[in-house]
């Protein structure tokens, strides 16, 4: 084998084995005002999916997520649900909070991470970038908000957001 050669082998298979566990993922949110008044608390309901076929059967995923806003990233505190799978290769969940209230903070998106545990117990965290702190953002901020007299109950289709990544060393 050539010296040429040998090194595009060796580029070839670090490509592929960096892409062996790249997943695509989803994100849909609705978001409703609970009351029709003067002034409402809004409540969105944001649905994650992640699909990766490359995984071995046994694998757990986990989603890692926060709130964001103009001044911060993650709030109140990130927390960590286990998603459970959908089908075959895909795990999904759905997630609610109030991102808008009378005396609190506004909350634009949601910001995640996904932690991956193979059978094995090797885990990896799928954030869309390399850097040490960063993971991904949707923001759901121009999703229409309709109102309702009945608090938890979200109206109409949800709107399929864009995920950015974001890179926080």
């Amino acid at each position: 084998m050539s010296r040429f050669s040998s090194r595009a082998l060796v580029l070839a298979l670090l490509f592929t084995s960096t892409s062996a566990f790249a997943g695509s993922q989803w994100v849909e949110a609705r978001t409703v005002l609970n009351t029709c008044g003067y002034f409402s608390t809004a409540q969105a309901e944001v649905t994650l999916t992640y699909r990766n076929d490359d995984l071995p059967w046994g694998t757990s995923v986990f989603l890692i997520y926060g709130w964001g806003g103009s001044t911060f990233d993650w709030a109140p505190a990130p927390q960590t649900v286990e998603v459970p799978a959908v089908a075959p290769y895909h795990w999904g969940t759905k997630v609610t909070s109030v991102i808008r209230a009378r005396s609190s903070t506004e909350y634009t998106s949601i910001n995640y991470v996904w932690k991956v545990v193979l059978p094995d117990g090797h885990e990896f965290y799928e954030k869309g970038n390399g850097s040490t702190y960063g993971y991904y953002a949707a923001n759901f901020s121009q999703v229409p908000m309709p109102c309702t007299n009945t608090a938890g109950t979200f109206i109409g289709t949800p709107t399929p957001l864009i995920i950015t990544t974001v890179v926080k060393d």
